[in-house]
């Protein structure tokens, strides 16, 4: 049975997805990276701002769904890591994953905008290739996604993830939280200086880690 996710639990998953595939050389993520990717401006929809316990109790979350997974300190490290565990869960591999992570991070989206932003993280070859793994999908029982109706005026079909609770839909997920770009000016150098204190958190805990080594 496909496990059911709140908003934040989708968008840690989605974000530990997408740095495994993107970044592999800072991967698994530290609670902080985590929170950093959780809250960035771009390749987000909804923008969110999470802080720290929120971040920590959906990665609880996820371990009990068994969709993550605590990886321990490195050596010469006391900072805990986390990874996701799509591949064994579910048996897919990256391309899967990144079509995964697009949805779980920006909601839904034609197959070629999944070819297109997808591909940032896996190679997609051309628009047939992500055309299959989208019809695989739906089609598998239980399915993963599903082919949403057609806005008016448009003839291109958009596809959405199901990891949605109960009574949740991806209009319902967007009206509780503000689009990207939306809020004001104030709140969004706001969102701006949260990364940047996060990526000055993360920065000090590397060099101490690195003089301590």
């Amino acid at each position: 049975m496909l496990p059911r996710l709140a908003a934040r639990q989708r968008r840690v998953l989605g974000t530990l997805v997408e740095k495994s595939l993107a970044t592999p050389g800072g991967y698994p993520l530290s609670l902080n990276a985590l929170m950093a990717g959780c809250n960035q401006l771009s390749c987000r929809e909804p923008v969110m701002k999470m802080d720290e316990g929120e971040t920590l109790e959906a990665l609880e979350e996820l371990i009990r769904h068994g969709l993550a997974a605590e990886v321990g300190a490195q050596v010469g490290s006391r900072v805990e890591r986390f990874r996701h565990l799509l591949r064994d869960k579910c048996g897919w591999e990256s391309r899967e994953q990144a079509i995964v992570a697009e949805l779980l991070l920006r909601g839904p989206q034609t197959v070629g905008e999944l070819k297109t932003n997808a591909s940032r993280m896996a190679p997609m070859g051309d628009l047939e290739t992500a055309s299959a793994i989208v019809t695989a999908f739906a089609q598998q029982t239980p399915p993963v996604v599903r082919e949403l109706p057609r806005q008016p005026g448009k003839n291109v079909v958009r596809y959405d993830h199901l990891f949605y609770v109960d009574g949740e839909t991806a209009a319902a997920a967007a009206a509780r939280s503000p689009e990207p770009g939306a809020g004001s000016l104030e709140e969004r150098v706001a969102a701006l200086e949260l990364d940047v204190a996060i990526l000055r958190k993360e920065i000090l805990a590397l060099r101490e880690e690195r003089t301590k080594a």
